[in-house]
C-alpha cells in the first residue's frame, strides 16, 4: 500500500509561493508556469532565469527575506532556500495553515512530493518516487516523453 495518492487538482487562480531564488526554486517555478497558478517568489536574490520570469511578467518577485505573512492565502508552498532551519520553519508554518508544501531539502517535511511533470498536448503525467529513486523517476519520465512523442509522430 502506498501512502501518497496521485491527485490532480485545479490550479486556476490558486496562489503558489516559492521561497528561494536558486536552481531548485527555478526548476520548481519552471514547472509551475505550465499551470494556471499565481506565482510569487520571495528571495533577497534570484537567479537570472527567475529574474527573466519576473521581467516577463510570469511571476511576482518580492525582493526580501521570507516573513510569516507571505504564507497567507497560499495553496501551494515551495521552501527552497539554502538555509535548513528556514526551510523547516516554512514547512511547519505552511502545513499549519493548510497549504500543500514541498520542502526541497527534506522529503519527510513535505506533505506532497513535487513530481516530474510531462506535458504533451492535453495529456499531463506526473511521476514521483516518493522522494526516493530520483534516477528511476528520471528514466521513467524520459520513457514516457518518448512514448508520447512517438504517438504524436505515428498518429
Amino acid at each position: 500500500m502506498k501512502e501518497y495518492f496521485p491527485l490532480f487538482v485545479s490550479s486556476k487562480g490558486k496562489k503558489a509561493l516559492v521561497i528561494g531564488g536558486g536552481k531548485i526554486a527555478a526548476r520548481r517555478i519552471s514547472t509551475l508556469l505550465n499551470f494556471e497558478f499565481e506565482i510569487t517568489v520571495v528571495a533577497p536574490s534570484i537567479s537570472e532565469e527567475i529574474r527573466q520570469f519576473a521581467d516577463d511578467g510570469f511571476i511576482t518577485h518580492i525582493h526580501r527575506e521570507f516573513v510569516d505573512e507571505d504564507l497567507a492565502g497560499k495553496f501551494l508552498v515551495v521552501a527552497a532556500t539554502d538555509k535548513r532551519e528556514v526551510n523547516k520553519y516554512i514547512g511547519e508554518k505552511a502545513k499549519e495553515l493548510g497549504a500543500y508544501v514541498s520542502v526541497a531539502d527534506v522529503k519527510e517535511e513535505c506533505n506532497f512530493y513535487f513530481p516530474a511533470v510531462i506535458i504533451k498536448d492535453e495529456v499531463v503525467v506526473g511521476v514521483t518516487g516518493g522522494g526516493k529513486s530520483h534516477k528511476k523517476v528520471k528514466d521513467i519520465s524520459n520513457a514516457i516523453r518518448k512514448v508520447l512523442n512517438h504517438e504524436n509522430q505515428s498518429g
